[in-house]
């Protein structure tokens, strides 16, 4: 596809490099700019319990790339993929299991969550009432007395 037309104010010099454009492993100045952006991987991996060995169900492990903010979580069967740079922090965190922190080329292929054992102090249980379904049966209460009073006063006056 050929355009002639410019792009947020930049126009292509040539359209031979068009393909190149988004070449992340040399400088191309092909749209008035120069790119030079880390090539992405995709990171492939096993998600599974360290004692039991068995994959967690599918969605429950967060894995998250920090520095591009973006995650996915894992299938049924643990497995998962996502795209990164080299250099890029993935995280792979699961509520009672210790987080994981680890840059995206050192990311091994299965990966085993250990639990993260944690005694609390003390349990704070705090309680509240709310008032609003009395509220709202003292409204419905006082409606079918009005009701019945209106329904009073109109037998009264076909009685005269």
């Amino acid at each position: 596809m050929e355009a002639d037309l410019p792009i947020y104010g930049l126009a292509r010099p040539n359209t031979k490099g068009m393909y190149n454009e988004f070449d992340t492993e040399t400088n191309h100045e092909n749209c008035g700019c120069t790119m030079k952006l880390a090539p992405e991987i995709l990171l492939k991996g096993k998600i599974t319990d360290s004692k039991t060995k068995a994959p967690f169900e599918a969605g429950l492990v967060n894995i998250y790339n920090a520095t591009k903010s973006r995650g996915t979580t894992p299938d049924s069967n643990g497995l998962f993929e996502l795209a990164a740079s080299q250099n890029d922090e993935i995280r792979i965190s699961f509520v009672g299991y210790k987080t994981i922190s680890v840059k995206a080329s050192e990311l091994p292929k299965l990966i085993e969550l250990q639990e993260k054992v944690e005694q609390l102090d003390e349990i704070i249980i705090t309680g509240k009432k709310t008032s609003k379904k009395y509220v709202y049966a003292g409204i419905g209460f006082a409606t079918l007395l009005l009701m019945y009073g209106i329904a009073e006063d109109e037998k009264q006056k076909k009685k005269k």
